[in-house]
Parts: C-alpha cells; structure tokens; sequence
C-alpha cells in the first residue's frame, strides 16, 4: 500500500464518519421534535426532558462507538506490515475495551436513571439507521446514481 493509497483510505473512513455523524443529527433532532409536540399534547412524560435527552444521548453514543469503530479497523486492519493473527486479536482486544467502556456508561445512566430508557435505545437505532443511509448513499454514489 502506498502513501496515495493510504491517505485515500484515511479520506474516505473521514468522510464516512462525517456522513453518519450528520445523518445521525439529522435523524435525533427530527425524532426529538417529534417527541417534543407529542410530549407537550399529551404530558405523560415526566419529566418532559427526559425522553429527549435520552434519544440525543443515544444518538451520540451510537455515533462515538460507531466513530471508534471506524478508527480502530482503520488503525488495525489498515496499518502497513500487519499480521492477519495480530490484527485479530487487536481488533478482538479493541472491541471488547469499547464495548465495556459503553456497558459501563449505559449502566450508569440505566441504573441511575438519569435518562428515559426508551430514548437511549431510540437514540442508538437513530444512529443504526444513519449507517444504513450513509451505506445506501455511497452505494448509489459509486453506481452513478444520485447522491441522496
């Protein structure tokens, strides 16, 4: 792999990561202006802000596990002079430290609850659905259809 190749990949994992990181607001401050009329029509949530705050909390840390994700199959998999053993097990490694570091955050939120439940697993869909998008629309890009 090249220098032009390497730069190209780092651009093109930015540019993605940029794409589902506007997808996934777009998509959270539609869902919590959503949330926002049907809360202030029906007041059965209490407190009102707790259902929104979690979809945004969700969404964001849908999109920063998404975003270390992408850096560390950047980092590992793409990385000159790697073995196939030890990108495995670093990527395996990674994972689990990311994945713990969300458990721990989560069960914090959840326990303590300082959040709706419903919006953190809303909020984390939203940014489920953004990858989906964002895959949909570099699909249609690199076949010559249109952008959105």
């Amino acid at each position: 792999m090249t220098i032009d190749e390497s730069h190209i990949r780092k651009q093109a994992v930015e540019t993605i990561i940029k794409g589902v990181t506007k997808k996934t607001a777009l998509i959270a401050v539609l869902a919590v202006a959503s949330v926002l009329v049907f809360t202030a029509v029906q007041k059965t949530i209490q407190p009102w802000w707790s259902l929104p705050a979690g979809i945004l909390f969700g969404a964001a840390l849908g999109v920063l596990n998404f975003r270390w994700l992408a850096i560390a199959v950047q980092r590992v998999y793409l990385r000159k002079g790697t073995t196939s053993g030890f990108a495995n097990s670093a990527a395996a490694i990674i994972g689990l430290l990311k994945l713990l570091v969300i458990f721990i955050v989560l069960f914090v939120v959840i326990k303590w609850q300082l959040l709706h439940v419903f919006g953190l697993v809303a909020g984390l869909s939203l940014s489920f659905l953004a990858i989906l998008w964002e895959g949909v629309t570099i699909m249609k890009r690199a076949l010559g259809g249109s952008d959105q």
